[in-house]
């Protein structure tokens, strides 16, 4: 039993109602206290740390794990009957939303690494111009070359590792391939893209995608930081001062592509490609329905299963600013609607919300501006 010198935090009484959620009640009461205790006196220990009181308890619940991980546990080691089993199943799908309510949801932001740092060329003789020298010997000259760089989006291993422990799984290292990682409905490995200063890296948009995938609720929002929200917790990638949307949204693509695609009519094979971001010359300014701040996707078809997608975040006046290739626009509102071939003189072009909408439904999330055609600046 926890000691007179707690008061239990808010936040700990959410987890352990969450986590005793749907045991027989002698039970519950036992296993809430076992909880309570250990999580206490594990924060007193972290408190021993440098940790403040806020902070140890908060960790000392993280290392517990989800509560729903903790419920399914108990119900498995109780072996209750069939009826208690249905009953805490529909609890815990209901639980996650009572959770968050109660001010027990997790917050976790990630740093993101924006760029892939170039790895050097080597080479013995005559060194080629505009490039930066890393070393010289022996005659062998090695070198990057200067110029832009690529745009990324990267979670180190131990943002990596955050992200995962929040999701309810486990992250287990492999070799120079990259990591195992087991969520509570797969499992599956994910190669490291880049090691820098002894540690690697790896697409965070391949995270957030295998994160989609397990949860089908799960909501993303924000453009400059992206978060993506599931089981009560809320994942943001990148700091305030990053803008990392066009390379999430871009990682993301085929996932969200094949979220909204259907084949097209009469095809006998159907193999999804992204042609990549759409760009060009033309600029179009479309108003929209939607609040500041959230994010819409453009998407074309170009010929057979190639479609191309833009990604834009809905600015104050509530228009967004889309770059194509297309001088003229016509939205339409089924993506069986898109194809290379012009109507009317206009390239069908499909809007769709991303932000705040089921990932598992983005159909929903489709809609036609005030004006259905768009003639570029």
């Amino acid at each position: 039993m926890t000691t007179a010198a707690h008061t239990t935090p808010h936040v700990l009484t959410a987890y352990l109602r969450r986590a005793t959620w749907g045991l027989p009640e002698p039970r519950r009461q036992e296993l809430w206290d076992e909880l309570e205790e250990h999580v206490l006196t594990r924060a007193d220990h972290l408190t021993l740390t440098g940790l403040t009181p806020t902070q140890a308890t908060a960790q000392a619940i993280r290392e517990l794990g989800p509560p729903a991980r903790v419920t399914l546990g108990m119900a498995k080691v109780y072996t209750m009957p069939n009826l208690i089993l249905a009953a805490g199943t529909l609890a815990l799908a209901l639980s996650a939303g009572l959770y968050a309510l109660a001010g027990g949801s997790q917050s976790l932001t990630l740093p993101v690494q924006t760029e892939q740092p170039v790895k050097p060329t080597c080479v013995r003789g005559t060194v080629p111009g505009n490039v930066s020298i890393v070393s010289a010997r022996d005659g062998v000259t090695c070198f990057t070359y200067t110029g832009p760089t690529v745009p990324g989006a990267y979670l180190s291993f131990s943002s990596l590792r955050s992200a995962v422990t929040a999701a309810g799984g486990q992250v287990t290292q492999l070799d120079s391939s990259g990591v195992r990682i087991k969520l509570p409905a797969s499992q599956f490995k994910l190669p490291s893209s880049f090691t820098a200063q002894n540690e690697r890296y790896f697409l965070a948009a391949a995270v957030a995608s295998e994160i989609m995938a397990v949860y089908p609720d799960a909501h993303l929002s924000g453009f400059a930081q992206p978060t993506i929200q599931f089981g009560g917790q809320r994942l943001t990638f990148g700091q305030r001062t990053q803008t990392i949307g066009t390379a999430f949204y871009g990682g993301l693509s085929l996932e969200l592509l094949s979220s909204l695609l259907s084949p097209p009519a009469g095809a006998t094979e159907f193999t999804l490609r992204s042609s990549g971001q759409e760009t060009g010359p033309h600029q179009h300014r479309v108003l929209t329905p939607l609040p500041a701040g959230e994010v819409v996707m453009l998407v074309r078809r170009r010929a057979g299963s190639n479609y191309t997608f833009t990604v834009q975040p809905v600015a104050t006046d509530r228009a967004i600013t889309l770059s194509s290739s297309a001088s003229r626009l016509l939205f339409v509102t089924d993506p069986a609607q898109l194809g290379p071939d012009p109507v009317n003189g206009h390239q069908t072009a499909l809007l769709v919300r991303l932000s705040n909408v089921p990932l598992s439904d983005l159909k929903s999330g489709v809609f036609v501006p005030a004006r259905e055609t768009s003639d570029a600046r």
